[in-house]
């Protein structure tokens, strides 16, 4: 396979799976359902559930990087039967990369804290407000 496509699969995946747990997640979701339904449509429904067990997972403590890894494996997959699939996986890359504010989201992200005793931890991967009334 081409290295270009790999890429595109690769990126694609940790796209994917980094919006999972953002508020994008089922404008993510929704484009690679429809990827599925154009280029492989008896596949949808399976790929839509997978989607979802992904982020479950990935909500629960799974790891990120085997989450990543699954999606960029079963995009390349994609693109190799489907090479058509090239294009359309790209322009729905460039949409989820780019937020309503003209915002780029790239990277990953891994966010661990330990606390003890009456500690507390406040994490965020972008806004954050955090009020406290006493």
């Amino acid at each position: 396979m081409d290295q270009n496509v790999l890429a595109l699969a690769g990126a694609a995946g940790t796209t994917i799976v980094t919006l999972m747990v953002t508020d994008a997640w089922e404008q993510a979701r929704r484009g690679v359902v429809s990827l599925w339904q154009r280029f492989r449509p008896q596949e949808a429904e399976e790929i839509d559930g997978l989607l979802s067990r992904s982020r479950e997972a990935l909500l629960t403590g799974g790891e990120q990087a085997d989450i990543e890894s699954e999606w960029q494996l079963r995009l390349g997959a994609l693109l190799a039967q489907r090479q058509e699939a090239t294009a359309a996986l790209s322009s729905l890359l460039s949409e989820l990369n780019s937020d309503r504010n003209g915002q780029v989201i790239s990277g990953t992200m891994h966010l661990e804290a330990h606390v003890g005793g009456q500690g507390q931890v406040y994490q965020s991967a972008r806004d954050q407000t955090v009020n406290h009334y006493r």
